[in-house]
């Protein structure tokens, strides 16, 4: 891949890798020299994205998994666009905590429509703690990047091999989509908090390895 607007470290989860990548690749380069500005996808994105949320919550879940998979293949253009165009910025930076501001409403709408439908306060209960546990190895994952200044996506060989299958929105929406296919929508809500516990857990330690080693290291 030779496309300057590509980030060093590449896509991370493997539907983002092998299916969003190169569709968002080549629509930036179609984008790339017209009026289309980064900000405007990342404003387009966002609309879509509580659209998103909107179905689910009205119970239109099919409606709404489909259009998360627009949605995930849209965020990924703005970023590049601002690259390819050079006009990256401090303020785009911002969009990282929109991202998750939506993420976080796809998971607690999705867990009210699935209370609606089976009455069972589980999907409440799973809903809350995927959105806790999903926050807590975001901030595992951005306190490495803080300290080493690099992505912890690439550090080893066993970060580059499990950011495949980390816990991502881009993989909890293909769980989301099979569950509704199948009109299992609480036993998705079941996977996504036991993929986000497996994630949890993984940063976790894996970053505190990490720090602890970094420590040894600097107090010689």
């Amino acid at each position: 891949m030779t496309e300057d607007f590509v980030k060093e470290k590449g896509a991370s989860d493997f539907l983002a890798y092998y299916v969003h990548q190169p569709i968002e690749n080549w629509i930036v380069t179609k984008l790339r020299y017209t009026w289309v500005t980064p900000n405007q996808v990342t404003v387009a994105t966002n609309i879509l994205a509580y659209i998103v949320t909107i179905l689910y919550l009205s119970g239109n879940l099919l409606s709404g998994s489909i259009l998360s998979f627009v949605v995930g293949v849209a965020d990924g253009i703005d970023g590049k666009l601002a690259r390819a165009k050079k006009m990256t910025s401090n303020l785009g930076k911002l969009e990282h905590a929109f991202d998750l501001l939506y993420e976080f409403s796809w998971i607690a709408a999705l867990s009210y429509s699935v209370f609606v439908l089976t009455s069972d306060p589980a999907s409440l209960i799973l809903g809350t703690i995927s959105i806790l546990l999903i926050s807590f190895y975001r901030y595992c994952y951005d306190t490495f990047s803080k300290v080493f200044g690099k992505s912890f996506d690439t550090y080893t060989s066993f970060e580059k091999s499990f950011r495949r299958f980390a816990g991502r929105r881009n993989l909890y929406n293909i769980t989301i989509l099979v569950s509704i296919i199948f009109n299992v929508p609480l036993i998705g809500l079941y996977i996504i908090m036991g993929h986000a516990l497996i994630t949890a857990l993984v940063y976790a330690i894996r970053v505190g390895q990490h720090l602890h080693a970094y420590d040894l290291v600097t107090k010689k």
